[in-house]
């Protein structure tokens, strides 16, 4: 291989840097989140709904802060969200809502998640439980590949940026490889997440096989609809008149779905009114606008701190990966 070839390749192959671990001199909760991550962004919901004061720390997925060693002394899976409370660290999305609905409770913070003796309590886990079988990732990713779905995505998933998602695949894996080869701790929990990408992307490549999670998604989309369509008089959310966790799961899932611009194909033109009228009373809470942090400001402040010879693609390049390394987490 000449130099020339192998300038190249150099150019082309992820950096793991070697990132410090943040400070922080205040004794706030931290949420180590990426805003592009579906449980980032259902964690986030929930400390906006219950009032939960906390500092945000981005974590830097596309070149592999979550592979650091700080980071993987806070999950060894290199996985976000994850959040810190003092001396307790909790990873996993299920546990830290679980944390924080037992520790946050009175009348500035809302219930999101009903006692277990109540009957609300069981309709709030049959929602959860069915969109928690929804792959959110592969339905994010194949998205992307498929074209005859016709979809009309929203920024930031358009145009450039999906093409961008899509040529950053083998580099985001491959990013995983190589911290799998050359850390020396966590080799087992890293190596059962490269699996799974692995067969991830082989599902999102099959058009058969990606049509069983849209389908999937339609399952749920049609069970939501039969419910909200049964209740007399109707409720406001889900299971009553003050949204729960089920409602940040699902509303959750529908802001996903319209993102990518599924909503034709699922909900519009009277297909799910009763889901399509759910959407728009989600979209108008206050947790939901929050939600829409400036992206901008959080990926420029990623950008500076990029390698020169990883800004390949210029910024949808960047922004892709930044997308497609989010998507590969769940």
């Amino acid at each position: 291989m000449g130099d020339q070839a192998k300038e190249i390749e150099a150019a082309a192959t992820p950096i793991l840097q070697d990132f410090k671990a943040p400070v922080f001199t205040d004794n706030k909760l931290v949420l180590y989140f990426h805003p592009y991550n579906f449980y980032s962004q259902k964690v986030l919901l929930v400390l906006y709904e219950k009032n939960i004061d906390f500092t945000p720390y981005v974590v830097d997925l596309c070149n592999g802060e979550q592979y650091s060693s700080w980071f993987l002394n806070l999950n060894p899976k290199g996985d976000v969200p994850v959040l810190q409370d003092g001396a307790f660290i909790i990873p996993n999305s299920t546990h830290i809502i679980n944390y924080v609905e037992s520790k946050f409770r009175g009348a500035n913070h809302p219930v999101l998640k009903p006692e277990q003796s109540s009957s609300q309590y069981d309709q709030v886990m049959v929602y959860e439980n069915a969109v928690g079988r929804v792959p959110v990732g592969a339905l994010s990713l194949g998205s992307f590949v498929h074209d005859d779905l016709k979809l009309v995505p929203k920024a930031p998933f358009i145009g450039p940026v999906r093409q961008s998602c899509l040529k950053n695949n083998d580099k985001v894996l491959d990013l995983l490889r190589r911290s799998v080869d050359e850390l020396e701790s966590n080799k087992s929990a890293l190596k059962q997440k490269l699996d799974i990408q692995i067969r991830r992307k082989d599902l999102v490549s099959c058009r058969d096989d990606f049509q069983r999670v849209l389908d999937a998604v339609r399952h749920v989309l049609l069970y939501v609809e039969q419910e909200l369509s049964k209740k007399a008089p109707r409720n406001e959310w889900l299971t009553g008149d003050e949204v729960t966790l089920a409602d940040i799961s699902f509303g959750l899932l529908l802001h996903r779905l319209y993102q990518l611009g599924f909503e034709n194909y699922y909900w519009s033109f009277g297909k799910l009114p009763q889901v399509e009228g759910y959407f728009l009373r989600f979209k108008q809470r206050q947790s939901y606008h929050k939600l829409q942090p400036s992206n901008f400001e959080i990926l420029k402040e990623m950008w500076a701190k990029t390698p020169g010879n990883y800004k390949l693609g210029a910024g949808a390049g960047f922004l892709g990966m930044a997308m497609f390394a989010a998507f590969a987490h769940k």
